[in-house]
């Protein structure tokens, strides 16, 4: 069984680069990704993070919530992802939304994000790559999120109060 592994670099210029390899993210990795994105930002006033997400198959409601969290104390510019499934890249625009982030963009590939960051982030802000916008997404994602959320929780209960 592979090792999760996950890799955060600056790159230069307030561009920081996430590489994470990783089939479930969890809370306790999606903590340390965030910690280790707080230690290369440390001297930024303002950064833009591009993000590939090939390798990361689904993500925990814990981590999306967590994640959330922190992308809210973030002075971050822009945001590009790239590479994710359909299911990240659903989750990454719920959570985005949630967060009440606009400016990113989700892609196909590297060169097309690290070249929409370095160009200033131009398209409209919150659009996806090949048209559409993340809010509209977001908008049909958010009461299946809220409801799966909700069953999720009722579950846990249920099977602690069984106990």
């Amino acid at each position: 069984m592979p090792t999760d592994t996950y890799q955060v670099t600056d790159e230069g210029g307030g561009l920081v680069r996430v590489d994470a390899q990783i089939r479930l993210v969890r809370k306790p990795i999606a903590v340390a990704m965030c910690d280790e994105v707080d230690k290369v930002v440390a001297g930024y006033h303002e950064f833009r993070i591009l993000m590939n997400m090939s390798a990361m198959s689904k993500g925990t409601p814990a981590a999306g919530f967590f994640v959330l969290r922190t992308m809210k104390k973030y002075p971050l510019q822009a945001l590009a992802l790239y590479g994710a499934n359909n299911f990240m890249r659903g989750m990454a625009t719920t959570v985005l939304g949630l967060a009440r982030f606009s400016n990113f963009q989700i892609f196909e590939d590297e060169v097309t994000a690290r070249d929409w960051l370095e160009r200033g982030a131009p398209q409209p802000m919150g659009a996806t790559a090949g048209g559409g916008s993340a809010s509209g997404r977001l908008r049909r994602l958010a009461a299946p999120a809220v409801i799966l959320g909700s069953t999720a929780l009722a579950l846990r209960a249920l099977s602690r109060r069984r106990r």
